[in-house]
């Protein structure tokens, strides 16, 4: 069966080369639609390009980087690091004079490590090092 349904895709394929097999209006119809579509996109790529390369973020990566590694840290979600590393990135775009730069609400998970222990009860009491998964569920009081 899987051989007659490919055999019947391939002999599809060459009808429809090049345009698209959704049935929407607003999807791009060929492959021409979709490279215009991207070169519409030119100058703004030439902007930021432009801004990264000889503009006020000129070789600003780096130093983004050591500071994120060096003083902020881990950015797990929900944590401390992460409102203190959005701030940063917040204040050091503003800096680079980039238009449209604002924060916006956001809800993500935290998860925060709990006390975690096994023990081995038989043949004889033994406590057993592990270590939690994040978000996992806890083992319930009775075990």
């Amino acid at each position: 069966m899987k051989y007659v349904f490919l055999i019947f895709f391939m002999n599809l394929l060459p009808q429809y080369a090049g345009k698209s097999l959704r049935r929407d209006d607003s999807y791009p119809k060929t492959f021409e639609d979709i490279k215009n579509e991207i070169a519409g996109y030119t100058d703004i790529a030439k902007a930021i390009i432009d801004l990264a390369v000889h503009g006020k973020a000129q070789n600003r990566s780096y130093e983004r980087l050591e500071v994120f590694a060096d003083t902020i840290g881990p950015r797990l979600s929900g944590s401390k690091n992460l409102d203190a590393a959005i701030k940063y990135m917040f204040s050091a775009l503003q800096e680079d004079g980039l238009e449209n730069v604002h924060l916006e609400p956001v809800k993500v998970p935290h998860w925060e490590r709990g006390e975690e222990f096994a023990m081995m009860l038989e043949p004889r009491n033994h406590s057993i090092a592990i270590l939690g998964l994040g978000s996992s569920v806890a083992t319930p009081p009775e075990g």
